[in-house]
């Protein structure tokens, strides 16, 4: 079985504030389980909400295609 969170918890592995949690869970981003009155996290949740924040990376562009950018953007021949 995997592990489960309480909202401190939960809140404590994302390494946010238990107000942005409830804000998450409110908007529907973060999902939960109810059981009775108690509102948990398991690990799935907090996985599967950390990788619906994911955010590509870029490639950064080297020195040489920046100056060709620039003399394009500029209406030079790049």
């Amino acid at each position: 079985m995997q592990q489960i969170f309480n909202k401190r918890g939960a809140a404590k592995a994302l390494g946010v504030s238990v107000e942005t949690l409830d804000r998450y869970k409110k908007n529907g981003r973060l999902p939960f389980h109810q059981i009775g009155n108690r509102i948990v996290y398991t690990e799935n949740d907090l996985t599967a909400f950390l990788e619906s924040c994911a955010i590509p990376a870029t490639v950064i562009p080297t020195l040489r295609e920046k100056s060709a950018m620039a003399k394009a953007a500029a209406g030079g021949v790049a």
